[in-house]
C-alpha cells in the first residue's frame, strides 16, 4: 500500500532496513555525539560551573520536549507529497541540524562568563529545535514502511543497529582523539563534530531515498483543522503508550546519568580515559551478538517480557557491583558488555513497542495520528533527556568533583562508582517495574490487536 497510489512502490526489503539504520545512524552521529561529550565541553573547556551546566540543560530540554507535540500536529498536519509525509521533513532539516551540531562545539573559552552561557544557550535551543522537525518524522516513519509485525520488529532491531555503529566508533575514537595527556583538546572537539555531522547528513539523504513509505494514511479533509486537545485527550488514554513512555522516562533518565559518569569513571575512577577505546572493539561483537539474539528471543517470550527478563538479570549484577567495586577497567568492561547484552532489549524494542502504541491508539480510536502519537512519546524521552542531563552534572557537583583539578581526591573516585553503580540499579530496576506493571501489550494481546486492525483496514477499504 502507498500513499501515492498512482506510483508503484516496491516492497519492503532489506534496502529498507538498511536505509533506516543509517537514519538513526545520521541521528546519533550528531545527538549521541553531544549526549557524550557536549557536557564534558561545558566543564572541561569552557570552564562553566557543572551547576551552571545542568540548569542550562535542563531549561533547554523541557523547552525542546514540549516542542515535541507541536511539530508532532505540524507533521500530522501536512499532506503527503511525491516522497511521502516524513520524508520530506527529514530530507529539508536534515542540513541545518548538522550546521547547529557543529556549532555547538566552538571553543568560546575566552569570552566573558555570561556570554559563554548565552551562547551555550541560543546553540543548544536552536539545534533541539532542527532536531526534533528531523527526528519525529523519522521515528514515525517506520509506521508507515510497514504493518507487517515481523517487519516492525526487524525495523526496530536494524534501527538499534544505528545506535551501536556510532558507540561502537566513538568508543574507540573519542578517547583516542578528544585526550592529550589524559587532559582534553578543545580543537579536536571540533573537529571530531564537524566529521560526525558530515556523515550524518550523508546517512539521513540516504534514508530519505531508500526507506519507503507504503501504509495508507488516510488524508485530512482539505479545510478540516486537526483538533490537537482532542488527541491529546486520547492519547491519555492509550495505556499502551503511556506504559512505554514512562518506562522510557525512566531508564533512560538512568542509563543517561551513568553514560554522563562514564568518562569521568574512566578519567577519574580507573585513572585512564584512554582505557574506554579497549571497549570498541568489544561492543563490536556485542552488537553481532545482540542483533543475532533479540528477534529470536523477542518471537518466543514476547517484546515486554523480553526487555523484562534480560534487563533484570543486568540490575542483579550491577547490584552486586555496587557493594563489591572493580578496580580492574578490564574485567569491568567485560561485565558490562554482558549486561548490555541482557538490557538491550530495552533499547531494541522499544521502537517497535512506539509502533504498537501507535496501533493501539488506532485500536481504541480508529484514527491514526502517528506524528502526535510519537511525538507525545518523543516528549517523554525529551523529558528524561533533560532530567538525565541535568543530574549527571547535579551529581557531579554534590560529590565535589573540581574542573581545575587534574587528580581528584579518592573520596570523589569512591562517590563517582558509587553512583554510576547506583543510578543504573535505580534507573533500570523501576523501569523495569513500570514495564511489567503498565504495558498491556504481552505477546497475544499484540498478536491479538494487529489481527483486528487488519479486519477492519480490509473493511474500510473494502
Amino acid at each position: 500500500m502507498s500513499n501515492t497510489p498512482n506510483q508503484p512502490v516496491r516492497k519492503f526489503g532489506m534496502r529498507d532496513k538498511i536505509g533506516y539504520t543509517l537514519g538513526d545512524l545520521g541521528c546519533c552521529c550528531s545527538e549521541q555525539f553531544r549526549a557524550m561529550y557536549l557536557s564534558v565541553f561545558y566543564t572541561l573547556i569552557l570552564k562553566v560551573n557543572p551547576f551552571h551546566v545542568g540548569i542550562l540543560m535542563m531549561i533547554t530540554k523541557i523547552w525542546d520536549a514540549i516542542n515535541d507535540p507541536i511539530i508532532g500536529a505540524l507533521v500530522d498536519s501536512t499532506h503527503a507529497r511525491k516522497n511521502g509525509k516524513f520524508i520530506p521533513w527529514i530530507r529539508a532539516f536534515s542540513f541545518p541540524m548538522a550546521v547547529l551540531a557543529v556549532l555547538g562545539f566552538v571553543n568560546v573559552s575566552n569570552w566573558a562568563y555570561g556570554l559563554r552561557l548565552a551562547y551555550m544557550f541560543i546553540t543548544y535551543v536552536l539545534y533541539e529545535a532542527v532536531f526534533t522537525c528531523v527526528q519525529v518524522p523519522f521515528g514515525t516513519l517506520s509506521s508507515v514502511m510497514t504493518d507487517e509485525v515481523n517487519h516492525r520488529t526487524a525495523l526496530s532491531r536494524y534501527r538499534s543497529m544505528g545506535g551501536t555503529i556510532f558507540m561502537t566508533v566513538i568508543v574507540f575514537v573519542g578517547p583516542m582523539v578528544l585526550y592529550v595527556d589524559n587532559q582534553p583538546v578543545a580543537g579536536r572537539f571540533l573537529m571530531l563534530a564537524a566529521i560526525f555531522a558530515l556523515i550524518g547528513l550523508l546517512c539521513l539523504q540516504i534514508t530519505c531515498v531508500w526507506c519507503k513509505e507504503r501504509v495508507v494514511v488516510p488524508e485530512r479533509p482539505k479545510g478540516e483543522k486537526l483538533n490537537y486537545l482532542h488527541v491529546l485527550k486520547e492519547i491519555s488514554k492509550n495505556k499502551a503508550l503511556l506504559g512505554v513512555m514512562l518506562f522510557s522516562l525512566i531508564g533512560m533518565i538512568g542509563a543517561a546519568i551513568v553514560n554522563g559518569l562514564n568518562t569521568y569513571l574512566f578519567k577519574d575512577y580507573f585513572g585512564d580515559v584512554k582505557t574506554m577505546a579497549i571497549s570498541g572493539p568489544l561492543n563490536v561483537l556485542y552488537a553481532v551478538i545482540v542483533f543475532a539474539i533479540t528477534q529470536p528471543l523477542a518471537n518466543v517470550f514476547g517484546k515486554k517480557e523480553w526487555c523484562c527478563i534480560g534487563a533484570g538479570a543486568a540490575v542483579a549484577i550491577y547490584a552486586v557491583l555496587f557493594f563489591v567495586p572493580i578496580h580492574n577497567p578490564m574485567v569491568f568492561i567485560i561485565i558490562n558488555g554482558i549486561c548490555f547484552i541482557g538490557a538491550s532489549g530495552m533499547q531494541v524494542l522499544v521502537w517497535a513497542m512506539v509502533n504498537d502504541a501507535i496501533d493501539y491508539h488506532e485500536l481504541q480510536t480508529g484514527e491514526r495520528n502517528e506524528g502526535i502519537v510519537y511525538s507525545a512519546y518523543s516528549f517523554f524521552r525529551k523529558l528524561a533527556n533533560a532530567a538525565s542531563a541535568a543530574m549527571s552534572n547535579f551529581a557531579l557537583g554534590l560529590i565535589g568533583y573540581n574542573i581545575h583539578a587534574a587528580v581528584q581526591t579518592p573520596e570523589v573516585t569512591q562517590a563517582i562508582w558509587k553512583g554510576y553503580t547506583g543510578l543504573y540499579v535505580l534507573g533500570y530496576g523501576l523501569a523495569i517495574a513500570v514495564l511489567a506493571w503498565l504495558y498491556p501489550l504481552t505477546k497475544k494481546k499484540t498478536a491479538e490487536m494487529l489481527e483486528e486492525l487488519k479486519v477492519r483496514r480490509a473493511a474500510r477499504e473494502g
